[in-house]
């Protein structure tokens, strides 16, 4: 499989949740500020503007994503394009896919899919490529649909990263307990394969329990409150999805176990910097997600007006940097916004 690492750092900008908790679409013309719309299914449809490249998020309720929805913005003003960024407020299978359909109708140039379930997704992209209209994959992949590429972390090598930051943080022994947003998400299982495959390295580490959260950072925390009660032994936490790892610092520090059970987990958002400035997170391991986007509308640029093709196995990986509290503030500083 052919892999690009994309060149440069393009960090997380640490932006406020309340930012991105409004269910809004963001529409960027060439040199026009953004414009929000209702996220739903039917002022999706009608908000897409002719000639518009469409991405389509998992959610809008995470700061990871402002970040993706400010790399397409930037893109879009430097290529000259127009670019929307549509999603439901939480993820939601059914309601991405209801927003994926609700566009098709407008013919846009190009679509970005982040799926919540990939199985969910394969039938409309096979629509929408039937129709002539550029798809790609972008944050989490689709295996086995018509998408003509991705583009985004290798979620193996990440969950690889978050193990050795795991290990180091627990002296490379101990007990550890696995929060996952969801066991459905082809992008999140790959990360928790990875981290069974980094941890196997470490043969005093053991994994003695895996939870669910549903991407929510209250279900992480209640997940993670039930684990600490069933495991009072244990020694390391894990947060697989982004928003696992502050619904696990919300658990230690309730605790009062901060710093006595090491946790590391995905994303550089204010829940995560929150809780690494408190001494309940040892490690977070950074996207790229306005990388990844400015790189995936490039790319839907080229096949809508140049008609390029992309290699059948083209995947793009955008890597990853791990952040401790002693390299933060300089990840922070460095952080494109």
């Amino acid at each position: 499989m052919r892999k690009t690492v994309l060149g440069g750092i393009c960090m997380l900008a640490a932006v406020a949740l309340a930012g991105c908790s409004t269910g809004a679409s963001s529409t960027v013309a060439a040199g026009g500020p953004a414009v929000s719309g209702a996220g739903q299914p039917a002022a999706a449809a009608a908000s897409v503007a002719t000639g518009s490249y469409v991405f389509l998020p998992k959610s809008l309720n995470n700061p990871y994503w402002v970040d993706a929805r400010k790399g397409m913005e930037a893109e879009a003003t430097k290529l000259g394009v127009k670019a929307q960024f549509l999603g439901p407020d939480t993820d939601d299978a059914g309601k991405q896919v209801a927003i994926f359909e609700s566009i098709l109708a407008t013919k846009p140039a190009g679509i970005a899919i982040s799926p919540n379930d990939p199985a969910s997704v394969k039938d409309i992209i096979a629509e929408a490529r039937a129709a002539g209209i550029p798809v790609i994959a972008w944050d989490g992949p689709v295996p086995g649909s018509q998408v003509q590429g991705y583009i985004g972390t290798d979620n193996v090598k990440a969950g690889e990263s978050q193990a050795e930051a795991l290990a180091k943080a627990m002296g490379g022994k101990g007990k550890v307990a696995v929060v996952i947003g969801s066991l459905s998400a082809t992008n999140l299982n790959q990360r928790l394969t990875g981290l069974k495959t980094g941890l196997a390295k470490y043969p005093g580490i053991s994994i003695v329990a895996t939870e669910e959260s549903g991407e929510s950072i209250a279900d992480a925390q209640g997940k993670a409150e039930t684990i600490l009660q069933a495991h009072p032994d244990l020694t390391g936490m894990a947060g697989i999805g982004g928003s696992d790892l502050p619904g696990i610092a919300g658990a230690l520090k309730a605790a009062g176990k901060c710093g006595k059970i090491k946790a590391v987990g995905f994303d550089v958002v204010p829940q995560g910097i929150a809780g690494m400035k408190g001494g309940c997170v040892d490690a977070l391991i950074s996207q790229k997600p306005y990388g990844m986007t400015a790189s995936a509308l490039q790319i839907l640029v080229d096949l809508n007006t140049k008609k390029s093709k992309l290699p059948a196995d083209f995947n793009q990986d955008t890597g990853v940097v791990t952040v401790t509290p002693a390299s933060l503030d300089s990840f922070q500083s460095s952080a494109p916004h």
